[in-house]
């Protein structure tokens, strides 16, 4: 044993010693509270919180049934208070540890169930103002739903008890509540002296032969190099892998937004160009079909070796679909490019590839653009070129197209012009409909289509993007009658009687003379029924604002559809101001309302508000058959939902909407 490694080990030794000796004394003494002080404040304003909560929760059922009974000003304002004191208890409560008490699963769903019951009683008290006393006996809780009441209230009981528990546990000295953190630590400190104490002690340390270990180190040393060269050599392959599409050795998807990140910088430092074209095979799935997909995949090999042939070696090609390839060209000039991609397409389509028995002719279409400066991701490089692609094939197929020319003052060279986000938005012809069913709930048959509107292909193709591109660049009317009109084109003519809902904003109605709006619907309608559809959540101003306008579609001819309507005290209002033709129930208080006896509650609360103004309710998001017998009891008229299958893409015939109706 070497003198030196004998005193560490010694010196070691001590020091765990010394560590487990100060471990006990605090354990001992109760060092090392993790949960100290703020433990404790915490689950006593729990505790507080949740007892007020439990005491204002009862005070407002009392105070809303005494309302009901005797219809005293006293006792609505006792329980308004009542349901203001409730709503400040829950607040506190999911704000406690800065919100991490919320995330409790008991406690998410006690607070769920204690705001549907008060939303449920200010609708009692405020149908009760409306209707007046003859609508007291049936505003008047349930036995069933006074019964539910009541198991909340013990719910809430046996949390807090809960807590009064652990409270008393930490007090009392419980080391579950309390934990003893520090001392393990020191215990673990203790334990890694030791061990490294015990592994100088056992240890050979340095000897006095000292040839033998410099040869033992020597080998050891090339031993590690290789070992650092194999990692290195794996890393590279792991790289490249990560980097580059299996089957063609092209660039993949990741690959080509570190390429792309990189020529744009370039681009950007030198002031040139960096030119992006999208190649797609034409007709591959015909392909695919006849000579199989193996002998498919040997093609779009091929394929790539000739892209890859014609470009130079500073250029990029990568493969971002099943048989689509982009190809970055940067410091490139737009005449340039167009002769490399005329290229690309000669060198595929004029060269037979061999087959399993003909010879198999290929044909490309390419589409290419100009890339604007900082370019963000790889999807708007397809976005840019994908618009020129379409042009391609909708003219015949093998050519290559720019997305946009715009002559030069010198005439020598077209230049690209990106088309701007508003610019995309406002061109109509980029849009596309779709269609969902409505079903009659009482023989689930089709009973008409809501026509929605899919915007241009990629970034802006969902509703909620493209119209909040709208509201930011202040185009949100122009493109919402744009829509319309569209919607009422793709609609055809029906000797049936078939009803159609299209989509608007009611600030499209405010802001269109109403005249000329009730102008874009046709004025031959023959078997068609019209229904307009106006969220409520997309109401900026009071309600009352639209009444004008909805009353003139009405005698007009066209139907008003209140659209995701839920519970709350806008709903109602909205509900008695515009005296809408349908209600259309939001999707989140239908899904699931076959296990929900609270939701199912206040829905049918809001369907007697509807039926007694005279109003059909449509019921969205319905995706569970087992919904639908409540849905019925209920007086619902119609529903939509996935239960009946996806969005349409077209338009069935009349004889293919009574096959479908047969097979529901």
């Amino acid at each position: 044993m070497n003198p030196a490694n004998l005193r560490k080990s010694t010196q070691f030794f001590a020091i765990a010693f010394c560590l487990m000796a100060m471990a006990s004394l605090a354990t001992l003494m109760g060092f090392g509270q993790m949960r100290s002080d703020r433990y404790l404040d915490i689950h006593m304003s729990a505790i507080n919180e949740i007892q007020g909560l439990r005491e204002s929760l009862k005070d407002a059922i009392l105070a809303s049934q005494r309302y009901i009974v005797t219809g005293e000003k006293l006792e609505l304002s006792s329980f308004t208070e009542s349901v203001d004191a409730t709503k400040q208890h829950l607040f506190i409560l999911k704000g406690i540890d800065g919100g991490q008490y919320a995330n409790n699963e008991r406690f998410r769903m006690m607070a769920n169930q204690v705001g549907l019951l008060l939303d449920q009683l200010v609708t009692d008290a405020r149908l009760y103002q409306d209707k007046g006393p003859e609508a007291s006996k049936d505003l008047l809780l349930t036995t069933r739903e006074l019964r539910d009441a009541s198991v909340l209230s013990t719910d809430l009981l046996s949390l807090e008890r809960e807590e009064s528990a652990t409270v008393r546990a930490y007090i009392s000295g419980d080391s579950k509540a309390r934990g003893n953190a520090l001392p393990m630590i020191i215990l673990l400190l203790s334990a890694c002296s030791g061990i490294y104490a015990l592994y100088l002690f056992t240890g050979d340390g340095v000897t006095d032969d000292t040839q033998p270990v410099n040869a033992t180190q020597a080998g050891l040393t090339s031993e590690g190099d290789e070992l650092r060269r194999e990692l290195e050599l794996a890393k590279e392959q792991l790289e490249r892998l990560a980097n580059v599409d299996y089957l063609t050795e092209v660039l993949n998807l990741r690959g080509l937004e570190q390429v792309l990140k990189a020529e744009d910088n370039r681009a950007h430092r030198s002031g040139g160009h960096l030119i992006a074209m999208i190649i797609n095979c034409d007709n591959f799935n015909k392909v695919n079909e006849s000579v199989g997909h193996v002998t498919g995949d040997i093609i779009l090999k091929e394929v790539a070796r000739r892209i890859k042939g014609t470009l130079r070696p500073s250029d990029h090609v990568a493969r971002v679909g099943a048989d689509e390839f982009l190809v970055l060209l940067p410091e490139t000039q737009l005449a340039y490019g167009m002769r490399v991609a005329e290229r690309i397409r000669v060198a595929i389509a004029d060269n037979p590839m061999r087959g399993p028995q003909d010879p198999l002719t290929i044909t490309v279409s390419i589409g290419l653009s100009n890339l604007p400066a900082k370019i963000s991701s790889v999807s708007e490089v397809v976005t840019l070129t994908r618009t020129a692609l379409k042009k391609s094939k909708a003219t015949g197929k093998n050519k290559v197209t720019l997305s946009r020319e715009i002559a030069t003052e010198s005439g020598e060279y077209p230049v690209i012009v990106p088309r701007s986000p508003v610019e995309q938005l406002t061109d109509i012809a980029s849009f596309r409909t779709v269609y969902q069913p409505i079903i009659d709930l009482d023989t689930e048959d089709i009973a008409g289509y809501e026509v929605l509107t899919r915007g241009p292909d990629g970034a802006y193709e969902s509703p909620g993007d493209f119209f909040r591109i709208c509201i930011e660049n202040d185009i949100l009317t122009k493109v919402d009658l744009q829509c319309l009109k569209l919607c009422l084109a793709e609609i055809p003519k029906s000797k049936q009687t078939m009803r159609f809902h299209v989509n608007l904003f009611p600030s499209t109605l405010l802001e269109t003379p109403i005249a000329n709006l009730i102008k874009i619907f046709p004025e031959d309608r023959a078997g068609t029924i019209f229904c307009i559809e106006i969220s409520e959540q997309q109401f900026i101003t009071e309600p009352a604002y639209l009444r004008d306008q909805v009353n003139a579609l009405r005698q007009a001819g066209i139907l008003v559809a209140i659209d995701d309507v839920g519970f709350g005290r806008s709903s109602l209002e909205t509900l008695i101001l515009l005296e809408p033709d349908l209600v259309k129930v939001d999707r989140k208080y239908v899904s699931g309302l076959s296990n929900e006896p609270a939701k199912a509650r206040l829905l049918r609360r809001l369907t007697n508000v509807a039926k007694s103004l005279g109003a059909e309710i449509i019921a969205e998001g319905i995706e569970d058959r087992r919904d639908l017998p409540l849905l019925k009891d209920m007086g619902v008229n119609y529903g939509q939902g996935f239960l009946w299958g996806e969005l349409l893409q077209i338009l069935p015939t009349n004889e293919e909407v009574h096959q479908n109706e047969g097979a529901v």
